[in-house]
């Protein structure tokens, strides 16, 4: 309201001076001048922040990228993989980590019961022993020992460290007839393990 009543003010002024019509002109062409400056500098600077946002974001994106990627290619929900994904960052604090530990879950783990206790899992070894054991080689090598029948890698890490012998582990695994019994053994002996841990983990 105030531009307004002074535009008019200075309307009027101008045209009772005798080079009143030159003098708003010129005046109006600075006011647009400058004011397209100034949306040019704002536009400079969104763009700015726009390009600043994308590299920001890049490793999140590509990470994503290849979760989706491989849950789509293990005919798994993509929503349940970002949910479990979430669950391990607000653990490891770590995107890669975390991208890594879930994608070797997808042909491992079946359903969104043993997906959670994965979730406990995870926690619960990293409470305990941190880098020294990391979840991203512990999900690979369930993966893997699944597949071959026999303790492979950090697994029996887990497995030894939490007082469970490796030998009498590969006997009962030797008793299952296929690998979705020996995944469901690994998953429950896990489980059993390091559950506990989870929980006061989450609570500290």
């Amino acid at each position: 309201d105030d531009a307004g009543d002074k535009s008019k003010n200075l309307g009027s002024a101008a045209s009772t001076s005798s080079g009143g019509f030159t003098v708003m002109k010129g005046a109006i062409s600075n006011l647009i001048s400058n004011g397209i400056q100034w949306l040019i500098g704002k536009c400079s600077e969104a763009i700015t922040s726009l390009f600043g946002l994308a590299e920001a974001t890049q490793e999140y994106r590509e990470d994503m990228g290849k979760l989706e990627t491989a849950w789509e290619s293990a005919g798994k929900s993509t929503d349940l993989a970002t949910s479990t994904y979430k669950n391990f960052y607000s653990v490891l604090g770590e995107e890669d980590r975390s991208v890594e530990a879930v994608n070797h879950l997808a042909k491992f783990v079946d359903t969104e019961q043993d997906m959670q206790k994965w979730t406990d899992i995870c926690t619960g070894v990293w409470g305990t022993f941190g880098d020294s054991l990391p979840i991203e080689g512990l999900t690979e090598a369930s993966n893997e020992t699944a597949k071959v029948g026999t303790v492979t890698g950090v697994l029996a890490d887990a497995l030894n460290w939490a007082g469970i012998n490796e030998d009498k582990f590969n006997a009962q695994l030797a008793q299952c007839g296929s690998e979705q019994e020996r995944a469901a053994l690994i998953t429950d002996t896990l489980n059993g393990l390091y559950s506990e841990a989870a929980g006061n983990y989450r609570e500290n």
